[in-house]
């Protein structure tokens, strides 16, 4: 056996244990790698051979991974990573630069505009692919591998996903959305149990900042008296429809939309904006990245621009 042919083959074993653990079942594992069960099994034995432990054990129709297992994927992943991005960059070296984002719509409005044109001024042939989503959502898609990097916001409530790099970048401060004119815009300093006189439109439960919201609010003895009259999976468009009359909305907002709607309606519509964060604080935004990812010319440019 070759060398080349052995390390191929552990390169392999770790993304079959990888799989297992992702999917629960040696079956659903095989399905994702085109391969059949009995190759997937046999990859994760000969690891539990190598490493003297039990990696993964029976549990009905699908498999329970051990902590043995649990820990040899956790150190695993960013191996298996890298070596895939490697090949993924090579491969795409002589291609027109590529780059896939998940992010949420108000990010892509507000945060991304100067990154995304001067990225397009140094790769004029670039493909920049943007899936909006929520946080936990955009989250979700960087650890599945269905985009390269991830612009997203995470409170603490929301549990850090252990294959990912957060670098912080900012923060949003939670903010009232009204009417001009509206009460709350002009008292000198509105209070928490002030809301609850207004129909109130909210981000949904599955929303990063929802369960941070929920918790302020519920500590200060305003959440069972609240008029909730809309929830919304993206925050962002709060603002149609406290624009539409519904009510005032309480949401986190880019540092540049409170700017233009703090003193004035924004532009094109009768709302504005005030800065709650004394009272609720602000969401932080990262940039993130899978763990042993490894950053294509083109990323490095847009993490750059991010950055600036």
């Amino acid at each position: 056996m070759s060398r080349h042919y052995f390390k191929e083959l552990r390169l392999q074993q770790f993304r079959g244990l990888l799989a297992v653990v992702q999917y629960g079942s040696f079956s659903q594992a095989a399905r994702a790698l085109r391969l059949t069960r009995a190759s997937v099994w046999q990859q994760v034995r000969a690891l539990e051979e190598e490493f003297g432990c039990v990696l993964v054990e029976p549990f009905g129709k699908q498999v329970r991974v051990t902590a043995e297992g649990s820990r040899l994927a956790r150190m695993a992943a960013p191996l298996v990573e890298g070596f895939d991005s490697i090949k993924t960059a090579f491969r795409g070296a002589s291609m027109p630069a590529m780059l896939s984002i998940a992010t949420t719509p108000a990010c892509l409005s507000h945060e991304l505009r100067s990154a995304v044109a001067g990225v397009r001024t140094l790769f004029p042939e670039a493909k920049l692919t943007f899936r909006d989503r929520n946080s936990p959502a955009a989250l979700d898609l960087l650890e599945a591998g269905e985009v390269d990097v991830a612009v997203a916001a995470r409170f603490s409530e929301w549990p850090e996903k252990e294959g990912l790099d957060y670098l912080p970048l900012r923060e949003h401060p939670f903010c009232l959305v009204a009417p001009e004119g509206h009460p709350l815009l002009e008292m000198p300093e509105p209070a928490l149990e002030d809301l609850v006189r207004f129909p109130v439109l909210l981000p949904d439960t599955a929303t990063n900042c929802r369960p941070r919201l929920e918790r302020l609010l519920r500590e200060a003895g305003v959440w069972g008296q609240l008029q909730i009259a809309l929830e919304c999976s993206f925050p962002a468009s709060l603002l149609e429809y406290v624009d539409a009359g519904l009510g005032i909305a309480i949401s986190p907002v880019a540092p540049a939309l409170l700017r233009l709607g703090g003193e004035a309606p924004l532009p094109g519509r009768r709302t504005r904006l005030r800065d709650l964060s004394r009272l609720l604080g602000k969401e932080p935004l990262f940039y993130v990245r899978r763990k042993g990812w490894v950053e294509t010319e083109i990323g490095a440019a847009f993490r750059a621009a991010v950055f600036a």
